[in-house]
């Protein structure tokens, strides 16, 4: 006999309350100082532009000792990303708005709450969040 497992997905503007600011290159030092507890959890980040809105990136931490600040830093900077193409899209749309480079964070915490039914480990749960919110919100990159 088939599990159930229900996945609730959110509506678009609730992934994106109240976002944290980061910097790109040598602002993401200076920025990177007045990020809240959050980036020291785990789970999926929605990079994005406010004006007009573009979805740069969605995608998760992985590992057991990789948080939001660590794996923001990757992209953040040309060194840390090796000039990838998240990098290159941020740099980008940082260039063509004019405006601040945003991040969202689901925690995995905020996950767990998102799924009924059959639990799967907190990795499994992340990978597939990050699946669905890949399909719903269409990044860029």
């Amino acid at each position: 006999m088939a599990q159930k497992m229900i996945i609730s997905v959110l509506n678009k503007n609730d992934y994106l309350k109240n976002p944290i600011e980061i910097g790109l290159d040598k602002d993401w030092k200076v920025k990177r100082r007045n990020f809240d507890q959050r980036v020291k959890a785990q789970g999926v980040y929605i990079l994005h532009v406010s004006t007009p809105l573009r979805i740069i990136h969605v995608g998760e931490t992985r590992g057991p000792t990789m948080d939001f600040a660590t794996r923001l830093y990757r992209h953040a900077t040309k060194s840390a990303s090796s000039n990838s193409k998240v990098y290159q899209a941020l740099k980008k749309a940082k260039q063509e708005t004019g405006g601040p480079i945003l991040v969202s964070l689901v925690t995995t915490e905020q996950i767990g709450g998102l799924f009924e039914g059959k639990q799967s480990e907190d990795e499994a749960m992340v990978d597939i969040y990050e699946q669905v919110l890949i399909h719903l919100l269409k990044p860029e990159v």
